[in-house]
């Protein structure tokens, strides 16, 4: 697994809130070579490293995965996918913070502390495909020198008819939704993708 930048422009986002705001210009990249869209009913599990040096109020990075039907035109830049998940780090009151946000139909935001493990700044997500004796689930995590650490349940994704119906696409993102500021330039490694 290689590394690789990249480069958010001044107002970018991943965001939807009602009555209208529905944004997804964030710039997105992932792995050469890495299998990132599949039926949901065959993901197993992502994960990302980054280093992350925010300056401004929601500069963030991350892991985002987006689901659409199968068999849809996949979304054009700019153009927003009907349902999304992303994770990582986004930078709130000056403060950066494990950051979770699940669309299902509109979004929803959750923080948590992000964990310095033995790698210094860069912060590890990931995304596992899960399922209990009340049924399936993705759940999300900081990985911290070997060790998950549980940061959002979220059960819709599978909520939605046949999952073999639904693709997902899985890539790492950055964005800076400032308007008045310099580009946010964010370094990934280790991407990785699991499909069963």
């Amino acid at each position: 697994m290689s590394s690789f930048t990249i480069k958010a422009s001044p107002d970018t986002d991943i965001w939807r809130k009602p009555p209208s705001t529905d944004v997804f210009t964030a710039p997105r990249a992932a792995d050469a070579g890495s299998k990132t869209t599949a039926p949901l009913s065959s993901f197993k599990s992502a994960r990302v490293s980054f280093l992350l040096y925010p300056k401004e109020q929601y500069d963030q990075a991350g892991l985002v995965l987006s689901f659409k039907s199968s068999g849809a035109s996949g979304p054009l830049s700019g153009d927003s996918p009907p349902k999304w998940l992303k994770t990582g780090v986004e930078y709130y009151n000056g403060v950066p913070k494990a950051a979770t946000v699940a669309c299902d139909s509109w979004a929803d935001w959750s923080l948590a502390d992000v964990v310095k493990g033995k790698e210094g700044d860069w912060v590890t997500v990931l995304v596992e495909n899960g399922q209990d004796a009340l049924g399936k689930s993705f759940w999300i995590y900081q990985v911290v020198d070997g060790e998950k650490v549980p940061l959002r349940e979220v059960c819709w994704v599978f909520g939605h008819g046949d999952p073999e119906k639904w693709e997902i696409s899985v890539e790492a993102y950055a964005c800076r939704p400032a308007k008045e500021a310099g580009d946010l330039v964010v370094e990934f490694k280790g991407f990785d993708v699991q499909w069963i």
